[in-house]
């Protein structure tokens, strides 16, 4: 065996798949039809909120399982969003076709990328869990780069370059560039960004923001007091850039 060959099946094996459930009856399923392709790791999701999910940078999937949606289920899933953008795979054990509709909306639209339920067979769960995989793979071989006047945004790798030289970015800090500037120039309220950015309810105090804009000023700006990339709406948030000049270039990695 050729070693790009070799190389090429150890970067399989190791890559993660996180299954959250319930139950072990699916995971076990699943684990058959993908054997030695991916390692599978089973969390037991607990009852009560404070469950510590573990999570690994090797993580390439995100799967949970739950007997149907519900507001505990788009809990977990902004839980595991803020985490990471593995993709998500939501399975439900909804029963009739006007519950898997329903659900089918509300597991979107709380973040994840795609919604099967249990009854279906553990191929095809397999199946879709793999193309989510392959996608991702594709994305990240050529990421989209968001390009304003000398700084770019990679959202799906999660840097900032400045001049061609990253920005180290922490987490929270990242997650506001990211946020503003896909508003593109358009104000964004503070409770707006707040609730965004932290997936909490927003208390009328704009200390915690202000801090964290202000260190991103300190990583981004030549001038904090005369910022070019996150600008002041007084009374009101915060918009990235100038509104002046529309959207911002969207360009592909060339490489």
């Amino acid at each position: 065996m050729d070693s790009d060959k070799m190389r090429n099946e150890n970067i399989a094996v190791t890559q993660k798949i996180l299954f959250l459930s319930y139950r072990h009856e699916l995971y076990e399923k699943f684990c058959f039809c993908l054997a030695g392709q991916h390692d599978i790791l089973y969390h037991r999701i607990r009852e009560h909120k404070n469950d510590r999910i573990p999570w690994d940078h090797d993580i390439v999937l995100c799967m949970v399982e739950m007997l149907r949606y519900t507001d505990e289920s788009a809990e977990l899933i902004r839980k595991m969003r803020r985490k990471a953008d593995a993709p998500l795979l939501f399975i439900s054990g909804a029963k009739t076709e006007e519950r898997r509709r329903k659900e089918t909306l509300q597991a979107i639209q709380s973040g994840a990328d795609g919604y099967l339920v249990n009854t279906q067979s553990a191929e095809e769960i397999a199946a879709e869990a793999e193309a989510l995989i392959r996608l991702q793979r594709r994305i990240k071989n050529n990421p989209e780069i968001w390009d304003y006047e000398g700084l770019q945004i990679v959202p799906d790798q999660r840097q900032v370059f400045l001049g061609g030289k990253e920005v180290p970015l922490t987490r929270t800090e990242f997650d506001i560039v990211h946020y503003l500037a896909a508003q593109n120039g358009r104000a964004v309220p503070y409770k707006k960004l707040y609730e965004a950015v932290w997936q909490n309810e927003y208390l009328p105090d704009h200390g915690g923001i202000m801090a964290h804009v202000h260190r991103i000023r300190g990583k981004l700006e030549t001038d904090a007091r005369k910022p070019r990339y996150i600008r002041n709406v007084y009374g009101v948030g915060y918009r990235f850039g100038c509104s002046c000049k529309g959207k911002y270039s969207i360009l592909k990695n060339s490489d």
